[in-house]
């Protein structure tokens, strides 16, 4: 049976190969076996993303900020999510986020 790493790993290629749905399939197997795998719903948004399935990416990356709130990149991702969506606002706030949270490194 993979691990979760494997999952992950496999999800990776599978993205890199524009192949996104596989990706996330892969990506769900990672959280079912890892709920709190931030880095497997950031990755998983962003597949979301590619599909312009916005609302959905949107939610994923929320879960790896839940996750990890302290961490720029998923507050950056997710800026571009509500950017995409139209949500500009959003964005700018989720942008100002990441840029406060990058000055503390």
């Amino acid at each position: 049976m993979p691990t979760k790493e494997e999952h992950f790993g496999n999800s990776l290629m599978l993205y890199g190969q524009d192949k996104y749905e596989e990706a996330i399939e892969e990506l769900k197997k990672v959280v079912e076996l890892d709920p709190s795998f931030a880095d497997a719903h950031l990755a998983m948004g962003h597949a979301l993303q590619k599909l312009k399935r916005l609302p959905e990416a949107a939610k994923a990356i929320k879960k790896a900020i839940e996750i990890y709130p302290q961490d720029p990149m998923y507050h950056t991702s997710l800026s571009t999510v509500y950017r995409d969506m139209g949500r500009t606002s959003d964005a700018e706030e989720e942008l100002a986020i990441s840029f406060q949270l990058q000055q503390g490194y």
